[in-house]
Protein backbone atom coordinates (compact mmCIF):
# COMPACT_ATOMS: atom_id res chain seq x y z
CA UNK A 1 0.00 0.00 0.00
CA UNK A 2 1.54 3.31 -1.12
CA UNK A 3 0.26 6.54 0.38
CA UNK A 4 0.45 9.51 -1.99
CA UNK A 5 -0.64 11.99 0.70
CA UNK A 6 -0.33 12.03 4.47
CA UNK A 7 -1.80 14.67 6.76
CA UNK A 8 -0.27 14.76 10.22
CA UNK A 9 -1.57 16.62 13.29
CA UNK A 10 -3.12 19.37 11.16
CA UNK A 11 -4.89 22.16 13.04
CA UNK A 12 -6.27 25.20 11.22
CA UNK A 13 -8.42 28.07 12.37
CA UNK A 14 -9.59 31.62 11.74
CA UNK A 15 -9.09 34.96 13.44
CA UNK A 16 -12.56 36.47 13.85
CA UNK A 17 -13.05 39.75 15.72
CA UNK A 18 -9.83 39.40 17.74
CA UNK A 19 -10.57 35.78 18.68
CA UNK A 20 -9.18 32.55 17.21
CA UNK A 21 -11.48 29.63 16.38
CA UNK A 22 -10.43 26.18 15.20
CA UNK A 23 -11.93 24.81 11.98
CA UNK A 24 -9.73 21.68 11.85
CA UNK A 25 -8.56 19.93 15.00
CA UNK A 26 -5.50 17.67 14.93
CA UNK A 27 -6.38 15.91 11.67
CA UNK A 28 -4.46 12.72 10.83
CA UNK A 29 -5.24 11.03 7.52
CA UNK A 30 -3.45 8.91 4.92
CA UNK A 31 -4.58 8.60 1.31
CA UNK A 32 -3.66 5.50 -0.64
CA UNK A 33 -2.61 5.94 -4.23
CA UNK A 34 -5.13 4.99 -6.91
CA UNK A 35 -8.23 5.16 -4.68
CA UNK A 36 -11.24 7.44 -4.23
CA UNK A 37 -11.33 8.75 -0.66
CA UNK A 38 -14.47 10.44 0.66
CA UNK A 39 -14.56 13.13 3.31
CA UNK A 40 -18.19 13.53 4.35
CA UNK A 41 -20.34 15.46 6.77
CA UNK A 42 -22.81 18.33 6.93
CA UNK A 43 -21.95 21.81 5.70
CA UNK A 44 -19.74 23.49 8.26
CA UNK A 45 -17.85 20.36 9.27
CA UNK A 46 -14.52 21.57 7.88
CA UNK A 47 -14.38 19.59 4.64
CA UNK A 48 -13.68 22.51 2.30
CA UNK A 49 -11.23 24.07 4.76
CA UNK A 50 -9.30 20.81 4.60
CA UNK A 51 -9.14 20.92 0.78
CA UNK A 52 -8.18 24.59 0.71
CA UNK A 53 -5.41 23.98 3.25
CA UNK A 54 -3.88 21.36 0.96
CA UNK A 55 -4.10 23.79 -1.97
CA UNK A 56 -2.87 26.77 0.09
CA UNK A 57 -6.00 28.72 -0.82
CA UNK A 58 -7.03 29.80 2.66
CA UNK A 59 -8.25 33.36 3.29
CA UNK A 60 -6.02 35.93 4.96
CA UNK A 61 -7.60 35.51 8.39
CA UNK A 62 -6.79 31.77 8.43
CA UNK A 63 -3.86 30.37 10.39
CA UNK A 64 -2.28 26.92 10.29
CA UNK A 65 -1.45 26.32 13.95
CA UNK A 66 0.38 23.04 13.45
CA UNK A 67 0.74 20.04 11.20
CA UNK A 68 2.34 18.61 8.09
CA UNK A 69 0.92 17.73 4.67
CA UNK A 70 3.26 15.22 3.05
CA UNK A 71 2.80 14.76 -0.69
CA UNK A 72 5.17 12.19 -2.16
CA UNK A 73 7.66 12.67 0.70
CA UNK A 74 7.58 16.48 0.50
CA UNK A 75 5.87 18.76 3.05
CA UNK A 76 3.59 21.07 1.07
CA UNK A 77 3.36 23.54 3.95
CA UNK A 78 7.11 24.16 3.82
CA UNK A 79 7.14 24.96 0.10
CA UNK A 80 7.41 28.57 -0.99
CA UNK A 81 4.60 29.88 -3.19
CA UNK A 82 6.73 29.73 -6.32
CA UNK A 83 7.57 26.07 -5.67
CA UNK A 84 3.99 25.19 -4.80
CA UNK A 85 2.63 26.86 -7.93
CA UNK A 86 4.54 24.26 -9.94
CA UNK A 87 2.34 21.60 -8.31
CA UNK A 88 -1.04 23.33 -8.02
CA UNK A 89 -3.13 22.83 -11.14
CA UNK A 90 -0.60 20.38 -12.52
CA UNK A 91 0.46 17.54 -10.22
CA UNK A 92 -2.36 18.45 -7.80
CA UNK A 93 -5.61 19.75 -9.31
CA UNK A 94 -9.03 20.87 -8.11
CA UNK A 95 -12.50 20.11 -9.41
CA UNK A 96 -14.61 22.83 -7.74
CA UNK A 97 -18.29 23.00 -6.80
CA UNK A 98 -18.93 25.71 -9.36
CA UNK A 99 -16.82 25.21 -12.51
CA UNK A 100 -17.87 28.62 -13.86
CA UNK A 101 -15.78 30.25 -11.11
CA UNK A 102 -12.68 28.42 -12.40
CA UNK A 103 -13.12 29.38 -16.04
CA UNK A 104 -12.37 32.88 -17.30
CA UNK A 105 -15.57 34.28 -18.87
CA UNK A 106 -13.53 36.51 -21.21
CA UNK A 107 -11.69 33.71 -23.00
CA UNK A 108 -12.80 30.78 -25.13
CA UNK A 109 -12.40 27.25 -23.85
CA UNK A 110 -9.63 26.67 -26.40
CA UNK A 111 -7.61 29.65 -25.16
CA UNK A 112 -7.89 28.42 -21.59
CA UNK A 113 -6.87 24.87 -22.44
CA UNK A 114 -3.90 26.19 -24.43
CA UNK A 115 -2.66 27.74 -21.18
CA UNK A 116 -2.35 24.20 -19.80
CA UNK A 117 -0.72 22.74 -22.92
CA UNK A 118 0.15 23.98 -26.37
CA UNK A 119 -0.52 20.54 -27.82
CA UNK A 120 -3.85 20.50 -29.64
CA UNK A 121 -3.58 16.72 -29.84
CA UNK A 122 -3.51 16.49 -26.02
CA UNK A 123 -6.48 18.84 -25.79
CA UNK A 124 -8.52 16.83 -28.28
CA UNK A 125 -7.61 13.56 -26.59
CA UNK A 126 -8.58 14.87 -23.14
CA UNK A 127 -11.92 16.20 -24.36
CA UNK A 128 -12.66 12.87 -26.00
CA UNK A 129 -11.86 11.08 -22.73
CA UNK A 130 -14.43 13.18 -20.85
CA UNK A 131 -17.03 12.31 -23.49
CA UNK A 132 -17.32 15.73 -25.11
CA UNK A 133 -18.80 15.71 -28.60
CA UNK A 134 -18.65 18.52 -31.16
CA UNK A 135 -15.17 19.36 -29.89
CA UNK A 136 -14.56 22.15 -32.41
CA UNK A 137 -17.74 23.94 -31.35
CA UNK A 138 -16.94 23.56 -27.65
CA UNK A 139 -13.40 24.91 -28.11
CA UNK A 140 -14.73 28.07 -29.77
CA UNK A 141 -17.32 28.58 -27.01
CA UNK A 142 -17.15 30.88 -24.00
CA UNK A 143 -17.96 29.41 -20.55
CA UNK A 144 -21.40 31.08 -20.37
CA UNK A 145 -22.39 29.24 -23.56
CA UNK A 146 -21.90 25.82 -21.96
CA UNK A 147 -23.99 23.89 -19.43
CA UNK A 148 -22.78 23.24 -15.89
CA UNK A 149 -22.05 19.61 -16.69
CA UNK A 150 -20.07 20.57 -19.78
CA UNK A 151 -17.99 23.09 -17.82
CA UNK A 152 -17.26 20.45 -15.18
CA UNK A 153 -16.04 18.10 -17.93
CA UNK A 154 -13.73 20.88 -19.16
CA UNK A 155 -12.23 21.15 -15.65
CA UNK A 156 -11.69 17.37 -15.53
CA UNK A 157 -10.11 17.53 -18.99
CA UNK A 158 -7.64 20.09 -17.63
CA UNK A 159 -6.63 17.55 -14.95
CA UNK A 160 -6.08 14.96 -17.67
CA UNK A 161 -4.00 17.33 -19.78
CA UNK A 162 -1.76 18.24 -16.85
CA UNK A 163 -1.61 14.55 -15.85
CA UNK A 164 -2.44 15.34 -12.22
CA UNK A 165 -1.66 12.55 -9.76
CA UNK A 166 -3.90 13.90 -7.00
CA UNK A 167 -7.35 15.32 -7.78
CA UNK A 168 -9.32 17.19 -5.12
CA UNK A 169 -13.03 17.17 -5.94
CA UNK A 170 -14.95 19.64 -3.76
CA UNK A 171 -18.62 18.59 -4.08
CA UNK A 172 -18.25 18.56 -7.89
CA UNK A 173 -21.88 17.56 -8.56
CA UNK A 174 -23.67 20.00 -6.21
CA UNK A 175 -24.91 22.30 -8.98
CA UNK A 176 -25.76 19.52 -11.46
CA UNK A 177 -28.90 17.47 -12.05
CA UNK A 178 -28.91 13.75 -11.27
CA UNK A 179 -28.15 12.36 -14.73
CA UNK A 180 -25.26 14.79 -15.30
CA UNK A 181 -23.98 14.12 -11.77
CA UNK A 182 -23.79 10.41 -12.46
CA UNK A 183 -21.81 10.96 -15.64
CA UNK A 184 -19.31 13.19 -13.81
CA UNK A 185 -18.93 10.62 -11.02
CA UNK A 186 -18.38 7.87 -13.57
CA UNK A 187 -15.61 10.00 -15.08
CA UNK A 188 -13.97 10.17 -11.65
CA UNK A 189 -14.22 6.40 -11.43
CA UNK A 190 -12.45 6.10 -14.79
CA UNK A 191 -9.69 8.41 -13.53
CA UNK A 192 -9.26 6.17 -10.50
CA UNK A 193 -8.96 3.12 -12.76
CA UNK A 194 -6.12 4.94 -14.54
CA UNK A 195 -4.21 5.23 -11.28
CA UNK A 196 -5.30 8.71 -10.18
CA UNK A 197 -5.93 9.43 -6.51
CA UNK A 198 -9.12 11.37 -5.75
CA UNK A 199 -10.25 13.03 -2.54
CA UNK A 200 -13.98 13.61 -2.85
CA UNK A 201 -15.63 16.15 -0.56
CA UNK A 202 -19.35 15.51 -0.23
CA UNK A 203 -22.36 15.63 2.08
CA UNK A 204 -24.15 12.95 0.02
CA UNK A 205 -23.52 9.49 1.48
CA UNK A 206 -25.35 7.81 -1.42
CA UNK A 207 -22.47 9.00 -3.65
CA UNK A 208 -19.95 7.73 -1.11
CA UNK A 209 -21.46 4.23 -1.01
CA UNK A 210 -21.31 3.81 -4.79
CA UNK A 211 -17.99 5.41 -5.70
CA UNK A 212 -15.57 5.64 -2.77
CA UNK A 213 -13.06 3.17 -1.34
CA UNK A 214 -12.55 4.80 2.05
CA UNK A 215 -14.66 7.26 4.03
CA UNK A 216 -13.84 9.82 6.69
CA UNK A 217 -16.72 11.41 8.61
CA UNK A 218 -16.06 14.88 10.03
CA UNK A 219 -17.99 16.94 12.52
CA UNK A 220 -17.05 20.54 13.42
CA UNK A 221 -13.43 20.06 12.44
CA UNK A 222 -12.97 16.69 14.12
CA UNK A 223 -12.67 13.24 12.57
CA UNK A 224 -15.35 11.17 14.30
CA UNK A 225 -15.02 8.01 12.20
CA UNK A 226 -12.93 6.63 9.34
CA UNK A 227 -12.94 3.22 7.69
CA UNK A 228 -13.15 1.50 4.35
CA UNK A 229 -16.52 2.37 2.87
CA UNK A 230 -18.04 -1.11 2.95
CA UNK A 231 -17.21 -1.50 6.64
CA UNK A 232 -18.58 1.92 7.53
CA UNK A 233 -21.88 1.37 5.72
CA UNK A 234 -22.30 -2.18 7.00
CA UNK A 235 -21.71 -1.31 10.64
CA UNK A 236 -21.34 2.41 11.45
CA UNK A 237 -20.01 3.03 14.94
CA UNK A 238 -20.31 6.74 15.68
CA UNK A 239 -23.84 8.03 16.42
CA UNK A 240 -23.28 10.87 13.93
CA UNK A 241 -22.47 8.42 11.14
CA UNK A 242 -25.52 6.35 12.06
CA UNK A 243 -27.71 9.45 12.01
CA UNK A 244 -26.42 10.48 8.57
CA UNK A 245 -27.18 7.02 7.19
CA UNK A 246 -30.68 7.00 8.68
CA UNK A 247 -31.36 10.24 6.83
CA UNK A 248 -30.73 8.50 3.49
CA UNK A 249 -33.64 7.24 1.34
CA UNK A 250 -33.82 3.43 1.39
CA UNK A 251 -35.35 0.67 -0.66
CA UNK A 252 -37.45 -0.53 2.28
CA UNK A 253 -39.41 2.71 2.30
CA UNK A 254 -38.67 3.44 5.95
CA UNK A 255 -39.38 6.93 7.21
CA UNK A 256 -36.32 9.18 7.08
CA UNK A 257 -34.97 10.35 10.42
CA UNK A 258 -33.75 13.90 10.90
CA UNK A 259 -30.75 14.72 13.07
CA UNK A 260 -32.07 16.85 15.90
CA UNK A 261 -30.81 20.41 16.18
CA UNK A 262 -28.30 21.91 13.80
CA UNK A 263 -24.55 22.18 13.45
CA UNK A 264 -23.06 24.94 15.61
CA UNK A 265 -20.91 27.78 14.26
CA UNK A 266 -17.17 27.50 14.96
CA UNK A 267 -17.49 30.55 17.23
CA UNK A 268 -19.50 28.49 19.73
CA UNK A 269 -17.51 26.63 22.40
CA UNK A 270 -18.61 23.02 22.96
CA UNK A 271 -16.89 21.03 25.68
CA UNK A 272 -16.27 17.31 25.32
CA UNK A 273 -17.55 15.59 22.17
CA UNK A 274 -18.84 18.31 19.86
CA UNK A 275 -21.73 16.13 18.68
CA UNK A 276 -23.10 15.47 22.16
CA UNK A 277 -25.78 18.27 22.09
CA UNK A 278 -27.43 16.49 19.15
CA UNK A 279 -26.65 12.88 20.10
CA UNK A 280 -29.31 10.40 21.22
CA UNK A 281 -26.62 8.30 22.94
CA UNK A 282 -24.99 11.12 24.91
CA UNK A 283 -23.80 10.34 28.43
CA UNK A 284 -22.66 12.66 31.19
CA UNK A 285 -19.04 12.04 30.26
CA UNK A 286 -19.62 13.21 26.66
CA UNK A 287 -20.08 16.85 27.69
CA UNK A 288 -16.97 16.89 29.87
CA UNK A 289 -14.18 15.08 28.03
CA UNK A 290 -13.39 14.71 24.35
CA UNK A 291 -12.88 11.07 23.23
CA UNK A 292 -9.78 10.12 21.23
CA UNK A 293 -9.91 8.53 17.79
CA UNK A 294 -9.25 4.84 18.42
CA UNK A 295 -9.00 1.64 16.40
CA UNK A 296 -12.17 -0.40 16.90
CA UNK A 297 -13.53 -3.35 14.88
CA UNK A 298 -11.50 -2.52 11.71
CA UNK A 299 -12.73 1.05 12.07
CA UNK A 300 -11.47 4.23 13.74
CA UNK A 301 -13.98 6.01 15.90
CA UNK A 302 -14.02 8.88 18.41
CA UNK A 303 -16.83 8.05 20.83
CA UNK A 304 -17.20 7.11 24.50
CA UNK A 305 -19.50 4.23 23.53
CA UNK A 306 -16.36 2.33 22.52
Amino acid sequence: MENILQVKNLSVGFNIEDNFYYALNNINLSFEKGKIHAIAGESGCGKSVFINTILKLLPKNALIKQGRIIFKNEDLLELKNKEFNKLRGKTISLIPQDPFMSLNPLYTIENQLLEVTESKEKITSALEEVRIKNIDTVLKSYPHELSGGMKQRIIIAMSLISDSELILADEPTTALDVSVSNSILNLLLELKNKGKTIILITHDLSIVSNYCDTTTIMYLGDIVEKADTKTLFRKPLHPYTTALLKALPNEEGKRLENIKGQISPITETINGCKFHPRCNCAMDKCSKQKPELKDCYNDFVSCWLY
